[in-house]
């Protein structure tokens, strides 16, 4: 494999952070951009601005063979809705804008399975069907969910101007196996225990129990990078089980009984599909929750 230069950006963040550091391991020249100092994968270049400017987009990419682009504000978290999907939107923008202009090889670019509208919907909002897949429409209703399918539009109209390579990775619950068990034991025993504001009441059912181990996201990332993909395309990307101790149609009577279940879900399997991906890719998740641990 040859030595590529790479930009991460959202660098000092969980999985940014994690990426950098992983393709620093296999040998790459890595780029970690953030709007601040933090802390940032040893045997990286740290670059700190303003990813909403286009001048700064320019200058950080030049040269980069590949951009992985995890910079955002990662939740609707403004009561007007303005200031994330200024932010999220325009920053994707510029970052798609200046991989064009240095003719990039391939963007591999964080969306979310926030984006079908399920997660932070103010009503109880659930899928049409499932398992869900890439084509399940987007009924979304804040602008961190708009943001992201603004995105997915702002790649697919820049292929269709370059030769740079765009794939939208629909991430759910990314995070360490440590976290991911914290948050399962809490929906496992959610009735019993006080308030959290880190985990909002039902969240876990919202997202539709469904996660991604750091490591599976930032070697996705890898296998993306190492592709010949061409075009723009967008993938869900999750564990192919839950993070739930109920079997999934028991958990989806319960808080989701509308949903038309379109093939079975046996066992703890997730109610969304990673197949595109994989058969795509020919890399599925391999680290898993221990259910007997929560």
């Amino acid at each position: 494999m040859s030595k590529l230069k790479i930009v991460v950006t959202g660098a000092t963040g969980l999985l940014g952070r994690a990426t950098a550091e992983h393709l620093v391991r296999q040998g790459h020249e890595v780029i970690s951009v953030d709007k601040r100092e933090g802390d940032f994968a040893e045997g990286s270049k740290l670059v700190v601005g303003d990813l909403t400017s286009l001048d700064f987009c320019d200058s950080a990419i030049a040269g980069a063979s590949a951009v992985v682009h995890l910079g955002a504000i990662p939740n609707p978290t403004d009561a007007r809705q303005y200031e994330v999907f200024k932010n999220n939107s325009v920053s994707t923008f510029a970052v798609f804008t200046a991989a064009a202009q240095a003719k990039v090889k391939t963007v591999v670019y964080a969306s979310s399975l926030s984006a079908y509208g399920f997660a932070y919907s103010d009503e109880w909002t659930s899928p049409l069907y499932a398992p869900v897949d890439e084509a399940h429409p987007f009924i979304f209703e804040e602008s961190y969910a708009l943001s992201k399918e603004v995105n997915e539009r702002s790649a697919l109209m820049w292929s269709r101007r370059c030769e740079t390579a765009f794939v939208g990775m629909r991430f759910p619950w990314t995070n360490t196996p440590e976290k991911t068990l914290e948050l399962a034991r809490r929906f496992n025993d959610e009735d019993n225990l006080p308030p959290d504001p880190r985990f909002p009441k039902g969240i876990v059912a919202k997202i539709l129990w469904t996660y991604l181990d750091l490591r599976d996201a930032v070697k996705a990332i890898e296998v993306v990078i190492n592709s010949d993909i061409k075009g723009a395309s967008v993938y869900n990307f999750a564990a192919p089980d839950i993070m739930a101790k109920a079997p999934t149609m028991e958990l989806m009577a319960k808080f989701h009984p509308k949903t038309e279940i379109r093939s079975p879900l046996p066992g703890h399997n997730a109610p969304l599909s990673s197949q595109a991906f994989v058969d795509t890719f020919g890399y599925a998740p391999q680290f898993l929750i221990n259910r007997d641990d929560i």
